[in-house]
């Protein structure tokens, strides 16, 4: 695979998608959703977090600026 915004966009995505179904993320939920979690559930949301926080800096040019 080459190396481009799309793909790396593609591969972010499709982590996030495995985070979701893995440990039941919902996008529009927010931290809430892991207030009461054991330590590993909440340590796969901040790798959640993370990628969303990624994808939006590589959509909107935001990466070595």
């Amino acid at each position: 695979m080459r190396f481009n915004k799309e793909n790396l966009k593609a591969h972010i995505c499709k982590r996030m998608m495995d985070l979701e179904k893995q440990w039941g993320f919902d996008p529009q939920n927010g931290f809430s959703q892991v207030i009461k979690s054991d330590i590993h559930r909440i340590m796969a949301y901040g790798e959640y977090q993370g990628l969303e926080y990624l994808y939006s800096d590589v959509e909107y040019n935001n990466i070595g600026e």
